[in-house]
């Protein structure tokens, strides 16, 4: 920028040189060489070469030059005898000076705009043309940041593919060793039952006898418990779906059928989206009321909406649950028979964020609460 303003100003100096000495020229030519109008337009050089000086009125103050020029040189020639009736026509002539130095003054203010435009217009692409430079390294920096990600992330991808595949394969094999063990330890307890039904009948000894019962009543609950894992080991194993609640409470009720006791399901249309074991907290709830209900003669299942929520309600008149007990009741092992029902039941609904409460009065019935989220049940 320095050495632009530093040529800029000597080019300036040039055309100011330029210019005296033209005006001196062409005034020693007019003294000698009196052609009249014919010389007095090479006058108009200078003017015209004001265009390029510096300064903003640099035409007018030419043009008075030039008037001073013609004025001197008129006097030098009537002073050396030379015949002054030209006056009258340098009179003209410097009003003609006076008009072509506005006109000049105009193309002066035209030029100083364009070349300001052609400056700014050449920053303009400069700037440009340095962004654009700037954007394309930017780009090509991103772009290699993102084909190394895109690489890490398909390493990564193939790694976690690899281990997916491997414990797939692994659960798989505990998945078929568990159910080996567990078919094997039942056809064990299987056998243990009729050997002790066997000893049971053979027994007279009133002592024996009982410790055969409890023999029996603990190789039912190895049963239960071996159920249980069975159970539990198919939660989440397939995808959550869409189950009508009404032919699973009635299944299960079939399944547990008592003449002495009434299954009422109001729940005509309602569908939930749940675990492919839904039907297991149904079945868990009925059995949970004809083992511990006492005197019991109805199971009511119904639903209700509330806001954007909807609860199922199952409802018994049995003798109901302690109120110190009814978070209890979920815990796996609490109870009197083998405490997993309950606790299986709680942990089938949590896979899509279903709860379960109890809400019922000791002596007028258990009520079990079941609370479906927004999005999660629909009714058609």
């Amino acid at each position: 920028m320095t050495g632009d303003r530093r040529n800029f100003k000597e080019r300036n100096n040039l055309i100011q040189f330029a210019l005296i000495f033209l005006c001196a020229g062409i005034v020693i030519a007019d003294v000698f060489l009196p052609l009249g109008f014919v010389l007095w337009i090479l006058y108009l050089v200078p003017l015209l070469l004001s265009v390029w000086l510096v300064g903003r009125f640099a035409p007018f103050i030419i043009a008075w030059l030039i008037t001073g020029a013609i004025l001197m040189s008129s006097l030098i020639s009537i002073t050396l005898g030379h015949d002054p009736s030209d006056l009258p026509d340098r009179a003209v002539f410097i009003l003609m000076i006076a008009i072509v130095a506005l006109l000049v003054y105009e193309i002066r203010i035209n030029y100083t705009l364009l070349e300001t435009e052609v400056i700014e217009r050449r920053k303009a692409q400069e700037s440009l043309l340095e962004f654009n430079h700037n954007l394309e390294v930017i780009i090509a920096d991103r772009t290699r940041e993102i084909l190394k990600v895109n690489q890490d992330l398909t390493d990564d991808i193939k790694k976690r593919r690899k281990v997916e595949a491997a414990l797939g394969m692994a659960n798989q094999k505990l998945s078929l060793l568990s159910q080996i063990t567990r078919h094997d330890i039942l056809n064990r307890v299987f056998a243990l039952l009729v050997e002790i039904d066997l000893a049971k009948d053979l027994s007279k000894d009133p002592e024996l006898t009982k410790s055969l019962l409890d023999l029996e009543k603990t190789s039912m609950a190895i049963q239960d418990q071996i159920a249980f894992t069975k159970d539990y080991q198919e939660i989440g194993t397939q995808a959550p779906a869409w189950y009508l609640v009404t032919p699973l409470i009635r299944s299960a009720a079939d399944s547990l059928s008592s003449s002495e006791v009434n299954v009422s399901i109001n729940c005509d249309g309602l569908e939930v989206f749940a675990d492919a074991m839904i039907s297991k907290v149904f079945y868990n709830l009925i059995h949970n009321a004809l083992q511990h209900g006492e005197n019991l003669t109805r199971i009511t299942f119904s639903y209700h909406v509330s806001g954007t929520d909807m609860v199922i309600f199952c409802e018994d008149n049995g003798i109901g649950i302690d109120i110190n007990d009814k978070e209890n009741i979920f815990r796996k092992g609490f109870g009197k028979d083998s405490g997993l029902g309950l606790f299986l039941s709680r942990e089938i609904l949590s896979i899509t964020e279903i709860t379960i409460k109890e809400t019922g009065e000791r002596g007028k019935g258990a009520r079990f609460e079941i609370d479906v989220p927004e999005g999660d049940w629909r009714i058609t």
